[in-house]
């Protein structure tokens, strides 16, 4: 399965970035297209830098004033690739002089990573959360049958089937709180 880079988790990466830093931001996606800036104009073009990372030419780059003028979309920094469980996510780049913007990006290359395993994780969470909610409304569902044919049973008992029907009863009862427990966890 593909993994890609979300705009909402890139918008806050870049947002983070840049109020700390000051500096540009940019995420771009596989293909090399910036999908973030703390630059607006730059966002749905071509970073030329970020292209020639994402193709595998470079895993990173250092650009320097003079590659960036010769580049499209492109200004001095450092952007590098990230990857993801040996999967090439999308790249981010991080404006200024190479040496400083180096860390920077590497810290963001990390940020990236962890928020894309609590993702991943808050995913299999909700996944389970709504395997068990259906799991309980089966068993809920499967006492209502059950409490059912127990009345139809104690009815055909008569006075000797009174036990069963109180059994049948609770058992109605149980599965009518287990469904409104599911209905408000669900929500």
């Amino acid at each position: 399965m593909a993994i890609e880079l979300s705009k909402e988790l890139s918008d806050r990466i870049v947002s983070i970035l840049h109020d700390i830093t000051g500096k540009s931001v940019n995420v771009i996606d596989t293909k090399g297209v910036v999908i973030s800036a703390a630059e607006k104009e730059r966002i749905g073009r071509v970073h030329e830098a970020g292209k020639l990372v994402m193709s595998g030419e470079v895993d990173e780059l250092a650009v320097t004033d003079e590659m960036a003028a010769s580049m499209e979309n492109t200004k001095s920094g450092y952007i590098g690739r990230v990857t993801y469980k040996n999967q090439i996510v999308g790249g981010i780049g991080i404006g200024g002089s190479p040496e400083v913007a180096k860390p920077l990006q590497k810290l963001a290359e990390v940020l990236i990573k962890d928020a894309l395993e609590l993702e991943e994780h808050q995913k299999k969470e909700q996944d389970l959360r709504k395997e068990v909610v259906h799991s309980i409304t089966d068993i809920s569902e499967i006492m209502q049958v059950l409490s059912l044919n127990g009345s139809i049973q104690a009815a055909k008992l008569g006075h000797s089937g009174e036990a069963f029907k109180v059994v049948s009863d609770e058992m109605s009862t149980l599965a009518g709180s287990i469904a409104e427990v599911v209905q408000q966890f669900s929500d």
